[in-house]
């Protein structure tokens, strides 16, 4: 009896030995997502905040020598302005996660901030591109008209890049908010292990 009491000890402790080493690897595999998935977040971020410091610079000299309304051309710059300042401001919140075990908490609350602003900039930039669109076509209209050749390849373009950029954006915005969902979710899985 008390060999096989021995047995079952010394195979509760192998088995003990087998889930811990499984609980370390298993951890291991969730840390190194987590980090492709930020990694891939801060890239994202990156080539938006790229792109969107050449439409800051390009976009108002373009409707400068074109000859639109300097009202147009401030507005066009500053509404550019914000929305790159408020990229960076999510590119410095992903830059200064710590996924340390002792700060998965912190790191959650400011990924959790940059989810919310991603997926609530919907409500933002849909009425504001709208608006500037419309005002884009008045002034526009007031330059080119709306039966010249030019004019009319203008207006194609416009239609063309609100529906190329349209995709693009929503691509990014849910790319951006779907890995901040898988993280978020690894960080409790996390939590739930310690």
């Amino acid at each position: 009896m008390s060999h096989e009491l021995e047995e079952m000890r010394s195979q509760i402790n192998i088995l003990k030995e087998k889930l811990g080493k499984q609980a370390i690897v298993n951890e291991e595999h969730i840390r190194r997502s987590m980090k492709s998935n930020m990694s891939d977040m801060n890239r994202t971020v990156r080539a938006t905040i790229a792109t969107g410091v050449f439409a800051v610079v390009f976009c108002p000299i373009y409707f400068h020598l074109v000859g639109c309304s300097l009202t147009f051309i401030l507005a066009t710059g500053l509404m550019l302005a914000v929305c790159l300042v408020l990229t960076i401001l999510q590119k410095i919140n992903l830059g200064s996660l710590d996924m340390s075990k002792e700060n998965l908490v912190a790191a959650a609350q400011k990924l959790s901030k940059v989810r919310t602003h991603y997926k609530d900039w919907y409500k933002i930039a849909i009425p504001m591109i709208l608006i500037w669109l419309i005002w884009m076509l008045y002034e526009m209209i007031g330059i080119l008209g709306l039966d010249t050749p030019s004019a009319i390849g203008f207006y194609v373009g416009v239609i063309v890049g609100c529906i190329i950029g349209g995709i693009i954006g929503g691509r990014i915005n849910r790319k951006i908010v779907r890995q901040a969902n898988e993280v978020l979710a690894q960080i409790e899985e996390l939590q739930k292990d310690n």
